[in-house]
């Protein structure tokens, strides 16, 4: 029975010792460097890719990102400041770049009727100033959702190769479909 009780008091003080500089650490250390992944529309990475924050000072990141969206592939780069290290709000602004895509064929409205237009979509950037929200979950990792707008920074990035005329509803489509407009995404970055 003694070594029983001697065993049980030893481990609790094992436990106890163990945990108290994880406490410690999680309470005050504060990560200078964040990889994740995020989705949206018109978002930081497109559909779909993923995103690296570096802090800078305090609560100001310098914020990254690469993926796939509906003008081919998608790179973005920025700043972005935070209310706080805890969950909060934040803001930034960011540079996007999408990529454009080669032989790109669609349907779309022309003078002759609606048909097949075959077309290049070239590379097109926008400013996107945003505002996001972010929760700190599981060992400082992070949650968050993010909108704002994406400006474009070009009119009518594409070329249409098959000599076809877009009406202005087939102008209107494909303005509506290039990089620019309303920006939503969600995410989630771990701690490194």
């Amino acid at each position: 029975m003694k070594k029983i009780l001697f065993l049980l008091v030893s481990i609790s003080g094992l436990i106890q010792v163990k945990a108290q500089p994880i406490a410690f650490q999680t309470q005050t250390s504060v990560p200078d460097f964040y990889f994740g992944v995020q989705s949206g529309m018109e978002s930081f990475t497109g559909l779909i890719g993923v995103t690296a924050d570096f802090r800078m000072k305090n609560n100001f990141f310098i914020h990254a990102g690469a993926g796939i969206g509906s003008w081919g592939g998608k790179i973005s780069a920025g700043i972005r400041n935070e209310t706080s290290s805890e969950k909060g709000l934040g803001y930034g602004i960011a540079l996007s770049w999408a990529s454009g895509l080669k032989d790109f064929t669609t349907k779309l409205e022309t003078t002759t009727g609606t048909k097949d237009v075959k077309l290049d979509l070239l590379a097109g950037y926008t400013l996107v100033p945003t505002i996001s929200y972010k929760w700190v979950i599981a060992h400082r990792n992070r949650f968050f959702v993010e909108g704002g707008y994406a400006i474009p920074l070009q009119s009518y990035p594409w070329n249409i190769r098959d000599g076809s005329v877009l009406s202005t509803t087939g102008r209107e489509t494909l303005k509506i479909l290039s990089p620019g407009g309303l920006s939503a995404g969600i995410g989630f970055q771990f701690a490194l």
